[in-house]
């Protein structure tokens, strides 16, 4: 700005947009220039309020050390003449001091002795303005707790907290931070956790609070075992400090946090939400704490063994992380070392070096939001079978072998999950010692490498399965043999071969099986596996149409009950010992068959079939197995509407999960329960930490874009009916992206799930553009409602952030698409709220024929359009009043006054028209009984105040005490509540008489 052409006036406008403005560098730029323009000026009360504000500009910001020199001038204009201070700047001028005399241990340029002159200047002017020493007892804390005089904080601390509280006591919230942070310091996090609580439960805020201390009690909480509150806290804590310039100290907490909980990608990501302000030359102090936690996390990434992987951009070139870590490692011991110069010991730096020297507190804290995968090792889902990890830092050890594969090949025998574990084990083993395996052994190993290339869809897997028949049948092993052979039909189909390959494919193996000698335990079993793969691959050959009879599902539930009853029957075989029991190929089928009944509408068959099935692998020995069919089973159960049943079946999959150790199986298994749980009223927090684990899980997995993405929409979902919007937001913020490319149903759920919870927190703005963005999206469905509805929803946000003209536009083209599909009641309300928004805007003519259009839409019969005819009648009558009683915020009139705001036989007319709008309302509130008894009290009430206004008092009197009567007789809480509302009303009916 030009300072010369800018009048006092265009100062203290400028002053005021300015101080509303975000927090940062550009901010105190414009009030730079504002104290210029008021120099300039020459008018001295603007230069003062131009001063207060480049003060609090600087306090708000990184450059805290820059507002010694304008306070000096400040200090120089009371010195002069305090009278010219009125009694709010007189405040302001004694509760700044505060911030210069803490703001000086953040330079160390700035001496002791210094500090100590304004400490003692500070406690001069308190004592004169008739303050209590307690602000200035906790500045002395601060100076001898940052400065390392032990004795000396302990003492402030004492006398700060004994001294009375008045006017420049700092409020309550950052008081109980400055306490919490000297506990967790001594020792005590379960002391500064218990002086934290009233503000980490918001019942103490300020601007800054409970912001930084939510970010302080994330690692005492962890330390303290309540990894759950600190997850939520950081959640809930990191949205609010986020791009906040002052609170960089917060976000660097927010980062070490994530790096000491097993969180390092996502600890990454917010590195690079804030990477500008590494470039930052704000105060030396706020620097220090920046980069320490910053530190913290680079250290942790080096530990992983990616140091050369890309970080952020510094000093104008894309850093790795050794890179990035050296760099800022060398400044913040520089910065340190000047305040230990300054402060005459090592304090500053031992508490950088403790920082930095942290371990991990967690190998993996699941927090919900979706964050990049580092790289192997450095997602470790809650609950993962540790065996992996404890015999990976083991020495390899050659005698060992012999029993790791005797328990090898009797979890493969047992068909138990961890069995490819301990196979990978096994093959390291041999790699490592280098001892040559035996011809079985090595076929084992042949065949497991086999098994994995399958599972990895590698077009090697058919090669390496035949090499294994081959391997096995040189060991003597045809039983094993003819089941490698099973596996070169399934890696020949998943490669493409033709139909009639694979069908001699199969009677290869069908023939191995038959000649195994009839001692074999596994002869029986290795012939139903081919039955049963012979059944399924003629399935698919008959849906893919390749060669079948066209029969589909019909034909192969046949064969599967065929298989089911033959080897069924053979329950001598079924049991027996060394690998043939067959109980578990059974429980396959019956799950398919299941599969197909579920899919042709038959429910309740399916049902019970997926419940044999489980039941058939329990029998087995194989309880894992039976997991996935209770799953699907709770699913089917919760798509019938029975949720208990599902909820049930779904914690029974949950249970016999145990010994899983597919990470995408234990994500799924989960997650039922979690929608399950999410259905069912009540039950929305447990249902919030069985999401959380799945969404842990499937990251695992390496699927966070798919499931991952959905079960965190279902955890917001969850997170949101238990109040916890913040947390809520910050998790489908983070899975938004992906669920956008699930298709349209779950693009518009994940949008309309973040509106509701923006909308919780207040960010309308925000909320306006999911729910229109989700709107954008329903347009083109067949149905126009959804479209309507999401347009309504984001007319009212937009209304709720001040945004009137867009409000109206979006509210016109609610109607449209309202008037365009059967929903009256939609259409009325639409059509009120673009009523009051017109009256809002000075159209009173076209908000009351609005109204004329709501009630013609509701003009029917049924309870649902007799409420909103009321409720029109009732608006309609507050339209016309609003015109008489100005400033009437609760409908109720001048409650001190006469209620008589306007005059003459026009506005008599009005109110009578009000009256006879509210009295059928009342009528129609009436017949809808104590549902609608709120909205009648209200209405009556309205209705005697407007009766007042036109000398009707003992009329509004006899309303009110019959409607009295009337609610105490229904002898109900809710009734009983709002009995007092109607007894005032009648009181001050009865003075006016």
């Amino acid at each position: 700005m030009t300072t010369p052409e800018h009048s006092p006036e265009d100062i203290r406008r400028a002053l005021w947009e300015n101080d509303s403005a975000p927090n940062g560098l550009l901010r105190n730029a414009r009030a730079e220039e504002l104290v210029a323009a008021a120099e300039s000026a020459g008018d001295r009360d603007v230069l003062r309020q131009a001063l207060f504000g480049l003060i609090r500009a600087y306090e708000f910001s990184t450059e805290r050390g820059k507002m010694l020199v304008p306070f000096a001038r400040l200090m120089q204009e009371w010195d002069q003449d305090p009278s010219v201070f009125d009694s709010h700047d007189s405040h302001r001028f004694h509760w700044m001091f505060k911030w210069v005399t803490s703001g000086m241990l953040t330079l160390p340029e700035i001496p002791l002795a210094t500090m100590e002159q304004w400490l003692a200047e500070m406690e001069r002017r308190y004592r004169l303005a008739g303050y209590t020493e307690r602000a200035v007892r906790q500045g002395e804390f601060h100076i001898a707790d940052q400065t390392g005089d032990s004795a000396r904080a302990a003492r402030a601390f004492r006398a700060w907290t004994a001294a009375d509280r008045d006017r420049m006591a700092n409020c309550h919230a950052c008081e109980l931070n400055a306490q919490g942070s000297y506990w967790v310091r001594q020792g005590r996090d379960d002391k500064a956790l218990r002086t934290w609580q009233p503000v980490l439960d918001a019942g103490s805020t300020c601007m800054e609070e409970p912001h930084r201390v939510l970010a302080k009690s994330l690692l005492p909480l962890v330390r303290s075992g309540s990894p759950d509150q600190a997850r939520a806290n950081h959640l809930r804590g990191y949205r609010m400090a986020r791009g906040d310039e002052s609170l960089l100290p917060s976000v660097a907490r927010h980062i070490e946090f994530c790096a000491l909980t097993g969180n390092e990608g996502r600890g990454l990501e917010l590195l690079s939400e804030h990477a500008a302000h590494l470039a930052s030359d704000g105060d030396p102090g706020s620097r220090l704490d920046f980069l320490g936690g910053t530190l913290v996390l680079l250290r942790r990434l080096l530990a992983l063994g990616i140091g050369d992987r890309p970080a952020v951009a510094h000093g104008g070139r894309q850093r790795t992380v050794r890179e990035l870590h050296d760099t800022l490692d060398a400044e913040a011991w520089a910065i340190a070392a000047r305040f230990d110069e300054r402060n005459g010991n090592d304090v500053v730096s031992g508490r950088l070096r403790h920082r930095l020297d942290r371990e991990p507190l967690m190998d993996g804290l699941p927090l919900g939001v979706r964050a990049v995968r580092l790289g192997a090792g450095t997602v470790s889902p809650a609950g993962a079978p540790a065996v992996t990890a404890v015999e990976a830092r083991k020495a390899p050890d050659a005698a060992a072998l012999p029993e790791l594969v005797a328990e090898a090949r009797d979890l493969r025998t047992q068909g138990h999950p961890r069995a490819s574990t301990v196979w990978d084990r096994v093959a390291a083993l041999v790699t490592e010692t280098g001892q040559a395996p035996d011809a079985l052994l090595a076929a084992d190993l042949l065949d497991h490498r086999a098994i994995r290339a399958g599972r990895a869809g590698e077009e090697a897997a058919r090669g390496l399965f035949e090499q294994a028949v081959v391997a096995y049948r040189n060991a003597g092993e045809p039983s094993r043999a003819a089941l490698a052979e099973l596996r070169v039909v399934s890696a020949a189909a998943q490669s493409g071969a033709e139909a009639d390959e694979i069908r001699d494919l199969l009677g290869t193996a069908a023939a191995s099986a038959e000649a195994l000698d009839p001692a074999d335990p596994a002869r029986t079993r290795r012939i139903a596996t081919v039955a049963l793969m012979r059944a399924k691959f003629e399935a698919i050959l008959r849906e893919n149409g390749q060669g079948g009879q066209g029969d589909g599902g019909t034909r192969f539930d046949a064969d599967l009950t065929a298989f089911v009853s033959e080897f069924s029957e053979s329950s001598e075989l079924s049991a027996a010992p060394g690998g043939g029991a067959v109980e578990d190929l059974l429980a396959e089928a019956e799950g398919l068959r299941a599969d197909l009944a579920w899919r042709t509408g038959a429910d309740e068959r399916a049902e019970a079939l997926l419940g044999s099935a489980a039941r058939r692998w329990i029998d087995a020995g194989r309880p894992w197995g039976a997991a996935e069919p209770h799953a699907r089973r709770a699913r089917l159960l919760m798509a019938m509407g029975r949720h208990e049943d599902a909820e049930d079946a779904a914690r029974s999959a949950l249970a016999h999960s145990t010994e899983i150790v597919a990470a995408d199986e234990l994500g799924r298994i989960r997650l039922t329960l979690a929608e399950v749980l999410y259905q069912q009223d009540g039950k929305e927090a447990e249902a919030a930490d069985h999401a959380l684990e799945a969404a842990h899980w499937f990251d695992a997995a390496g699927d966070s874009a798919g499931a991952g993405a959905y079960a965190r929409l279902v955890l917001a979902q969850a997170l949101g009916e238990t109040g916890r919007a913040a947390e809520a937001a910050e998790v489908l913020e983070s899975a938004l992206p992906d669920l956008l490319e699930h298709g349209e149903e779950q693009a518009v759920r994940a949008r309309d799930a973040l509106a509701r919870n923006l909308r919780a927190l207040g960010d309308h703005r925000a909320a306006a553009e999911q729910y229109l963005l989700a709107a954008e999206v329903a347009k083109g469905w067949d149905h126009a409602g959804s479209h309507a509805h999401f347009a309504s929803l984001g007319a009212e946000c937009l209304s709720a952030s001040g945004m009137r003209d867009e409000a109206v536009a979006a509210y016109h083209r609610a109607v449209e698409l309202w008037q365009g599909v059967d929903e009256p009641v939609s259409l009325a309300r639409a059509l009120r709220a673009l009523a009051w928004l017109e009256a809002e805007g000075g159209d009173s003519d076209a908000a009351k024929e609005l109204m004329s259009r709501a009630l013609a839409a509701v003009d029917g019969d049924g309870p649902e359009l007799l409420v909103e005819r009321a409720r029109t009648w009732a608006q309609t009558a507050e339209l016309l009043l609003d015109e008489l009683y100005e400033g009437d915020e609760d409908g109720e009139g001048d409650e001190d006054g006469d209620g008589k705001q306007g005059d003459g036989e026009a506005d008599a007319a009005v109110r009578r028209e009000a009256v006879d709008l509210l009295e059928r309302a009342d009528a129609a509130f009436a017949e809808l009984g104590p549902d609608a008894l709120e909205e009648r009290v209200r209405c009556v009430v309205r209705m005697a105040w407007t009766e007042r206004a036109l000398d009707r008092t003992d009329e509004a009197a006899a309303r009110i005490r019959a409607l009295t009567t009337e609610v105490g007789a229904l002898d109900t809480d809710h009734a009983r509540s709002l009995l007092p509302r109607l007894e005032r009303m009648l009181d001050q009916l009865t003075q006016a008489g």
